[in-house]
C-alpha cells in the first residue's frame, strides 16, 4: 500500500519535505505556491491524495473550510515553542539580534510568551501578530506585511520575526531586516510521520467490506408499476453503479438487492459521502420509493448488519434516500442533500451519555442535536429549525427543548415573531 501525500507549501519548505522522506512506502505530489492564499484553489486539485500536508499553519487554516466541505485529512508543520526558541536563538547569535524590539507573526501568540517568560524577558516593545479565524483569505500576505511595515517605519521595531514565506519575501524587497522562522527537522518528521499514519489507516479502512441492501418500496410498488419491469429497471441501474466500484449485484426477491463491494469504493462514488449520482436515474421513477441503506464492517455480517440500519432510516423518509452506517455505528445520510447529516448510534463521548441520562433523550438524538448545533456554530434556533433538522415535529422537538432548558442543557435567549399575526416563537441556545 503506497499512502500518497499532496505537499501544499512554499517551494522552499515542499523541496525540504521531499528531501527529508525516506520512506518508499510514500508517494509526495507537490503543490507549490507563491502566497498561502493560493493553497485554497490547491486543494481543489489535491483533494483525491490519500493525505494533504501543508508546510504551515497558514495555509491549512485558509483552507480549512474548503477541507472540512470535502471532509479530506489533512495535516500541518506546527510553529510551536521548539520553532520560536531554535528561531529566537539564531537572529541572537547570527545576526546580533535584540529580542526586545521585534515584531512577530504567529498563528498563537502563547507560543511566544510561554518562551520569554521562561528566559525571563519584557516582553513590553514586542509586537505580536496572531492568527486569526477571520484571515482575509484574499490578502492576508499584503496585511501582514504592512503591519511589520508600520512598525518598523515608525521605528518601533528594529527586526521581523514572520511565519510565512511569501511575507519574508516582500520584507526583503522593501529592505526591512527579517528572518523567516526556522522549522525543526523534528517537526517536519513528526508531521509527515503523523500523515503516514492516517493514510495506512484510511487505505487499510477503504478497503473493508462495504454491504449495499437495496429496497422498492412494497407498499406502492403494486400500485403504480408492473413490479417485473420495475425489477428489471432497477437491476440495470444498479449493475452499472456496481461496475463502477468494481462491486457485485445479488437479487434477493422481487423488491430487494444485495451490493457486495469495498468501503473505498463507495467513498469513491459518493464523492465522501456528499453525492449518490445512482439517485438522479431515479428520478423519472417518482410514484415509488427506492432506498438504499450500505453498511461497512470487518465482516460481511457486521456490514450487512449495518446496512439493515441504514436501510431502516433511509425508510422513514418518503422519498428516494441513502443512508451509510459506518463501522463505528455512525450513521451518514440522507444523501444529496444540500447538508449530509451525521450522528452516532452509540457514544463514547462522556458529554453526550451524561445529556442522555439526565434528559432521558436517547443517545442518537442528543448526538444529532449536537451535531446541529455545531454545524450553526452554536447559533441561536427555534424549535422550527430543529424540527426541520430532525426530521421530527415541531410539537416534538419542543418537548426535547423543553426538557434540556429544564435540565441546564439549553436556554431560551430570545424571541421571534415571522409573521405579524401569531404568537412570537421561542429562540434557543444550547449550553455544551
Amino acid at each position: 500500500m503506497v499512502v500518497q501525500i499532496a505537499v501544499i507549501g512554499s517551494e522552499k519548505m515542499v523541496h525540504e519535505v521531499i528531501r527529508l522522506n525516506q520512506n518508499k512506502r510514500i508517494y509526495i505530489k507537490p503543490f507549490i505556491y507563491e502566497k498561502p492564499e493560493e493553497g485554497l484553489q490547491l486543494v481543489e486539485e489535491a483533494k483525491d491524495y490519500t493525505v494533504l500536508f501543508f508546510t504551515g499553519p497558514i495555509p491549512y487554516y485558509m483552507a480549512k473550510g474548503k477541507i472540512q466541505e470535502y471532509n479530506l485529512p489533512a495535516v500541518y508543520i506546527p510553529f510551536d515553542e521548539l520553532a520560536f526558541s531554535l528561531s529566537l536563538y539564531h537572529i541572537q547569535h547570527a545576526f546580533n539580534i535584540n529580542p526586545l524590539k521585534l515584531s512577530i507573526d504567529i498563528p498563537k501568540k502563547e507560543v511566544v510568551y510561554n518562551i520569554l517568560h521562561e528566559l525571563r524577558l519584557d516582553i513590553q516593545s514586542i509586537f505580536i501578530k496572531e492568527f486569526e479565524d477571520e484571515i482575509n483569505q484574499h490578502r492576508y500576505t499584503d496585511e501582514i506585511v504592512q503591519f511589520h511595515y508600520d512598525l518598523w517605519k515608525k521605528g518601533e521595531t528594529s527586526f521581523v520575526l514572520t511565519s510565512v514565506q511569501s511575507v519574508y519575501n516582500e520584507l526583503q524587497k522593501l529592505n526591512i531586516p527579517s528572518f523567516r522562522m526556522m522549522i525543526p527537522r523534528k517537526n517536519m518528521i513528526a508531521t509527515l510521520e503523523q500523515a503516514v499514519t492516517i493514510g495506512e489507516l484510511l487505505l487499510s479502512k477503504s478497503s473493508q467490506i462495504a454491504v449495499g441492501i437495496v429496497q422498492i418500496a412494497e407498499q406502492h410498488a403494486q400500485k403504480h408499476y408492473d413490479v417485473k419491469e420495475l425489477k428489471v429497471t432497477i437491476y440495470g441501474f444498479l449493475t452499472e453503479f456496481a461496475r463502477k466500484m468494481n462491486a457485485s449485484v445479488k437479487t434477493v426477491d422481487e423488491h430487494t438487492f444485495m451490493i457486495y463491494g469495498t468501503r473505498g469504493g463507495v467513498e469513491q462514488l459518493t464523492d465522501q459521502y456528499r453525492v449518490f449520482p445512482l439517485l438522479n436515474h431515479l428520478k423519472e421513477i417518482n410514484d415509488v420509493n427506492i432506498n438504499f441503506g450500505f453498511g461497512f464492517g470487518i465482516t460481511v455480517t457486521e456490514a450487512e448488519e449495518h446496512a439493515q440500519i441504514g436501510l431502516y432510516h433511509a425508510k422513514k423518509l418518503d422519498e428516494h434516500s441513502v443512508f451509510i452506517v459506518t463501522e463505528e455505528k455512525k450513521v451518514i445520510g440522507p444523501l444529496n442533500k444540500k447538508i449530509t447529516k451525521t450522528f452516532e448510534l452509540q457514544s463514547q463521548d462522556e458529554r453526550i451519555l451524561a445529556m442522555a441520562k439526565k434528559t432521558g433523550i436517547s443517545v442518537s438524538s442528543i448526538s444529532k442535536i449536537v451535531n446541529f448545533t455545531n454545524l450553526r456554530h452554536n447559533h441561536s434556533f427555534s424549535a422550527s429549525d430543529l424540527a426541520d433538522y430532525l426530521q421530527l415535529s415541531r410539537r416534538s422537538a419542543e418537548r426535547m427543548l423543553k426538557t434540556l432548558v429544564e435540565k441546564n442543557y439549553a436556554e431560551i435567549s430570545g424571541e421571534e415573531q415571522p409573521y405579524q399575526k401569531g404568537r412570537p416563537r421561542s429562540i434557543y441556545k444550547i449550553n455544551l
